[in-house]
Order: C-alpha cells, then structure tokens, then sequence
C-alpha cells in the first residue's frame, strides 16, 4: 500500500494541474463546479478532497515521476532539464505546499493557481 501524500503534496498537484483542469472543465461544461473547488481551497480548505474528485477518477493510485513526487501524468528524464529564463525557483506564496516553479520561456514568474497569486522566490 503506497504512503498517503501529504496535505503540501496535494496542494502542489493542485496547483500544478489547474490551468489543464480549467480548459478541460470549461469545454465539458462544468467550469463552475471545479472554480468552487477553487475557491474553498484558496480560502484555506484541504486540496485532498478536489484532488481525489478532479484528478484520480477511476485511478487506484496517483502517477509518480522520477523523483517520487506526485504528479499528472508527466515524467522527466533524470539529468535532462530545460533552463527557464530568469534565476531561480519560486515557492507556494503563503507556504502551504511543496511546489517549486522557474520562470517561464518568456521570463515570467510562475502563478500559484491555487492560491491565484504570484509565487514567491524560494529561500
């Protein structure tokens, strides 16, 4: 039986799978239903629930990558990253889950779609 994630991990999934979430629930008609998911996490509610509701459907067990996090069904290849532009990571803005972000192609700071801010550089 695999370890249950942690509440910082499930946030993290969260965050990372909203922006597909939102373009998937808008083209089947159930935009609403997911941004009240939304918002009961970004006004301090658990992620586990909406996670297990929006991303492990008819799953067992979450999909795990290479370093053991979980993740959405994409895995790296161990030794081979792309450099984002910009220095640095940036972490969850209030501290509430794992994930760590680089700037994007265009030199842009990662959005926290969970908390819809900004994340903040990491320390």
């Amino acid at each position: 039986m695999a370890d249950e994630p942690t509440e910082g991990q499930e946030l993290a999934l969260w965050c990372a799978a909203l922006p597909s979430l939102r373009v998937t629930a808008a083209r089947t008609g159930v935009l609403a239903r997911l941004e009240r998911d939304v918002a009961r996490v970004r006004d301090g509610g658990s992620a586990r629930v909406p996670v297990r509701k929006w991303l492990h459907d008819n799953e067992s067990d979450p999909q795990r990558g290479w370093a053991d996090r979980l993740t959405t069904g994409i895995a790296g290849i161990p030794g081979r990253q792309t450099r984002s532009v910009g220095v640095g990571e940036y972490s969850c803005p209030l501290d509430r889950c794992e994930r760590r972000a680089g700037r994007d192609g265009a030199g842009h700071v990662p959005t926290c779609a969970a908390l819809d801010t900004v994340m903040r550089p990491a320390t």
